[in-house]
């Protein structure tokens, strides 16, 4: 599906390559699926194979290895030489967004799991497990004159 929004043998390569290489293809596809217009695609799919040559530097070989850290490395370095608030603020937007349609498509196809993250604990907050309430109750009850 690759060669549908690129045309040069060696695109294909750096995309092919890596541990991102062998997701490309279906990635593509998925995008062309949902909808997206081919600058779109083009600009998500340049985006995510500048991010594959970044974990190839890293010394990332599988997908599974794979961190929301490297992500956000990433984007810190992608955008670093921009200069104008306006721009650099456009920049983080556009990666953020193709690596979020990347991650939800790797999560999606079962190559990488989701990060779980579990509610934090505030003071008391076994008072509420004990009693089936809500924080909100929680709170109108400490309130309460």
């Amino acid at each position: 599906m690759l060669e549908y929004f690129y045309k040069e043998k060696r695109t294909l390569v750096d995309f092919r390559r890596g541990p991102l290489g062998p997701f490309f293809d279906g990635f593509a596809a998925h995008l062309k699926k949902a909808g997206y217009c081919q600058h779109t695609c083009q600009n998500a799919l340049g985006q995510c194979c500048t991010y594959n040559a970044f974990l190839i530097e890293k010394g990332i070989t599988r997908a599974r290895s794979i961190t929301s850290a490297l992500a956000e490395t990433f984007v810190a370095e992608y955008v670093a030489h921009i200069k104008s608030p306006d721009g650099l603020f456009v920049a983080t937007r556009n990666l953020r967004r193709s690596l979020r349609l990347l991650s939800e498509y790797l999560i999606a196809t079962g190559t990488i799991k989701p990060v779980i993250v579990k509610p934090a604990k505030f003071p008391y907050s076994w008072i509420l497990e004990w009693i089936g309430g809500t924080k909100a109750l929680f709170k109108r009850c400490l309130t309460f004159p």
